[in-house]
C-alpha cells in the first residue's frame, strides 16, 4: 500500500512538473535562438578549450588528432618562473586596484553626497564616469606621453616612471583604480539616496551620519568589491599590454598579457588553453561565490526601487563645502583630459602632411559604427529573451538554466579555443568576429532580471492570477517595463565594442580592415604602413574621434545609466 502512494504521489509531482512546463512553454521556446549561438560561439570553444588543455595540440593534426597528456601541460605551466610571477602579479594588481578604488569611492561618495544641489550633484556624477568611457588604449597613450622623461624633466623631474618597477606598478594601480572608480562611486551614492528615501518615507528626520551615509556606502562598495571575485584572474588587458615594457615584466606581466605573448604571439596553443583553463575553474568558483555573495548580502543595496540621487539632503554647510571642494578638484583634472584628447589636438598640424580622414577613412570609421551596432540589436534580443525565464520563480528547470549562465558567464572571451573555433569556420580577416563576439553579455541577463523582479514581480503575478499568457505579459509588461534598461545597456555594450581592439588585433591580419581603434593602436606603435610618428598630432586627432562617439553617448544617456545598470560593466574591470 504504502509503494502504491508513493507511485501515486511521484505521477502526481510529474503531472505538475509537465503542467507547469506546458504552462511556461514560451520560455523554453523563446531562449532557443540565443541558446543555440551561445553553444556554437561560447559552450562548444569553452569544451574545446578543456579537452585542449589536456592535449598536446598540433595544428595540423587538429584537436581529435593531437596526443592526450593529460596534465603535463599543467605542471609544466606551473613550473614555468615567467608564469608564477604572472600569476603573481595579477593577484597584487587585481587586489590593489580592488582596494584603492573602494577607498576613492568611499571617499568622493560620501563627499559628493553633501552637495545640496541635485543638479550638481548630476553633473558632478557625469563626469566622474566619464574616464570609464575613454578607451584604455587611449588613456594608456596619454599617460605614456604624460610621464615620458622628456615631459617629467620640463619639471625638473629626471625619472623613467615606465621604466622603473618600483614606479610603475603603483602608477599603473592608481591609473586603473581612476578610470573605473566612477561605478562604484555611482553605487555607494545610489545605497545612500536609498536609505535617505526610505527614512523620508517612514517621516523620520534624520539618524546617525554613519547609519545613514557611512554604512549604505560600505555596503555598496563591498558588493562591487565582490563582483570582482568572478574576474579575480584578469586586469585590464588592453591598458596593461600598452602600458609595459620588458623593463617592467618582474612587476607588470599578468595572465592575460603572458598568455597572449607565450600563448597565442607565439602559437603555443597548449601554453593558452591551459591558462585559459585555469582561469576558467577560478572565476567559475568566483563566479558562484559572487552570485551566492550578492544574491544574500547585497541585492537590496543594488537593486532598489529609487530612482536616482535626488533624495539626499543634508543641512550640513562643513559636508556641502567638503562636497562643493571634492567635486571641483575631480572635476577639473576629468576636464582638463577630456580637453588634451578631445580639443588640444586640433589646435596642432601634423607633421605627416596627411589630413585626419586620410588617416582613417570614413567608410571604415562608418562601418565599424554599422557593425557594432547590428552586434548590440542582436545582444539586445539576446539579453531579453535569456532574462524572461528568469522572472518566473517554479519555472521547472530554472536552477539548471541560471547554472549553464554562470558557466557560460565564468568562461569570458578572448580565448584560444574561441581563436580555433573562428579560424576553423573561415572567418578570420572577416567582420564577422567583430560582430559575434559583441552578441554577448550575459552579467546583462541577470541585470534585467534583477531589476525586473525587484519592481515589477508583483504586477507579473497579478497577470498570472488573472489567466494572461505569458506572451501577453511578456510584450505588455516584460518589454515595457525593461525597455530603458535595454538600451541602456545596449549603450554600454556599443561602448566597450567601440572602445576595444582586442578583437580586430585577434582576427584582422589586413591592416585595410583594422577598426578605427585598432588603426589608433597600429600608430601609438610606430606600426603603420602611412609613416605616422607615434607622437603625430594626428594620432590623438584619431583618439579624439574615437572616443567623442562614447562621450555623447554618455551625456544622451546618463539618466538611464543608472547605478542597477552599471553592475553590468563590474566583470569588465
Amino acid at each position: 500500500m504504502e509503494h502504491v502512494e508513493i507511485g501515486s504521489s511521484s505521477r502526481r509531482s510529474l503531472k505538475g512538473i509537465l503542467h507547469r512546463i506546458w504552462k511556461y512553454k514560451l520560455h523554453y521556446v523563446i531562449v532557443i535562438p540565443a541558446l543555440l549561438l551561445i553553444t556554437l560561439f561560447k559552450i562548444f570553444p569553452l569544451i574545446t578549450g578543456i579537452v585542449m588543455s589536456f592535449k598536446n595540440y598540433v595544428v595540423f593534426r587538429g584537436l581529435w588528432g593531437s596526443p592526450w597528456v593529460g596534465f603535463d601541460n599543467f605542471f609544466q605551466l606551473f613550473r614555468n618562473a615567467e608564469f608564477q610571477n604572472a600569476f603573481t602579479n595579477t593577484l597584487i594588481i587585481k587586489l590593489a586596484v580592488m582596494t584603492i578604488c573602494g577607498m576613492i569611492a568611499f571617499v568622493v561618495a560620501l563627499a559628493v553626497s553633501g552637495v545640496r544641489s541635485s543638479k550638481l550633484r548630476n553633473l558632478t556624477t557625469t563626469l566622474i564616469l566619464m574616464p570609464y568611457f575613454i578607451p584604455s588604449v587611449v588613456v594608456a597613450y596619454v599617460i605614456s606621453h604624460m610621464l615620458a622623461p622628456v615631459q617629467l624633466e620640463k619639471l625638473n623631474l629626471h625619472l623613467f616612471i615606465l621604466g622603473d618597477p618600483k614606479f610603475f606598478l603603483p602608477m599603473l594601480v592608481i591609473v586603473e583604480a581612476l578610470k573605473t572608480c566612477g561605478i562604484p562611486i555611482l553605487l555607494a551614492l545610489a545605497a545612500i539616496e536609498s536609505k535617505r528615501a526610505v527614512l523620508l518615507t517612514q517621516n523620520i528626520a534624520s539618524e546617525s551620519y554613519i547609519s545613514t551615509y557611512v554604512i549604505p556606502a560600505i555596503r555598496a562598495i563591498l558588493a562591487f568589491t565582490v563582483f570582482q571575485l568572478s574576474t579575480i584572474l584578469s586586469t585590464d588587458f588592453e591598458l596593461v599590454s600598452n602600458l609595459y615594457n620588458p623593463l617592467v615584466y618582474d612587476v607588470a606581466d599578468t595572465i592575460d598579457t603572458f598568455s597572449f605573448r607565450s600563448g597565442l604571439i607565439s602559437g603555443k596553443y597548449n601554453v593558452a588553453s591551459t591558462i585559459g583553463m585555469i582561469q576558467f575553474v577560478v572565476q567559475l568558483l568566483g563566479t558562484f561565490a559572487a552570485y551566492l555573495l550578492v544574491r544574500r548580502l547585497f541585492f537590496h543595496d543594488l537593486f532598489n526601487k529609487s530612482k536616482g540621487i535626488e533624495t539626499i539632503q543634508l543641512n550640513s554647510k562643513r559636508r556641502h563645502t567638503i562636497g562643493i571642494v571634492v567635486s571641483t578638484l575631480y572635476a577639473i583634472g576629468i576636464i582638463v583630459l577630456i580637453y588634451y584628447i578631445c580639443i588640444q589636438p586640433f589646435t596642432v598640424r601634423s607633421a605627416s602632411g596627411l589630413n585626419l580622414w586620410q588617416a582613417l577613412p570614413v567608410s571604415r570609421y562608418v562601418d565599424y559604427f554599422v557593425i557594432n551596432f547590428a552586434a548590440v540589436i542582436v545582444n539586445l534580443f539576446i539579453t531579453a529573451t535569456l532574462a524572461y525565464p528568469l522572472t518566473v520563480k517554479d519555472l521547472p528547470g530554472r536552477n539548471i538554466y541560471k547554472l549553464v549562465l554562470l558557466f557560460v558567464l565564468a568562461a569570458g572571451s578572448g580565448t584560444i579555443s574561441e581563436y580555433v573555433t573562428i579560424k576553423s569556420l573561415g572567418m578570420i580577416n572577416t567582420i564577422y568576429p567583430q560582430m559575434i563576439f559583441g552578441f554577448f553579455a550575459i552579467l546583462n541577463v541577470f541585470v534585467v532580471k534583477s531589476m525586473f523582479n525587484s519592481k515589477y514581480a508583483s504586477l507579473k503575478e497579478q497577470n498570472a492570477a488573472q489567466g494572461r499568457g505569458e506572451l501577453y505579459t511578456f510584450f505588455t509588461l516584460f518589454i515595457p517595463k525593461v525597455w530603458k534598461i535595454l538600451i541602456a545597456l545596449g549603450v554600454l555594450q556599443f561602448v566597450s565594442l567601440c572602445n576595444s581592439y582586442f578583437v580586430s588585433s585577434l582576427y584582422m591580419s589586413n591592416s585595410n580592415t583594422f577598426s578605427p581603434i585598432m588603426v589608433f593602436r597600429t600608430m601609438t606603435t610606430g606600426l603603420n604602413k602611412m609613416g605616422v610618428e607615434p607622437g603625430d598630432p594626428i594620432v590623438m586627432q584619431i583618439a579624439a574621434i574615437i572616443t567623442l562617439p562614447s562621450l555623447v553617448l554618455l551625456l544622451v544617456f546618463r539618466k538611464w545609466l543608472t547605478s542597477e545598470v552599471l553592475i553590468s560593466q563590474a566583470r569588465k574591470m
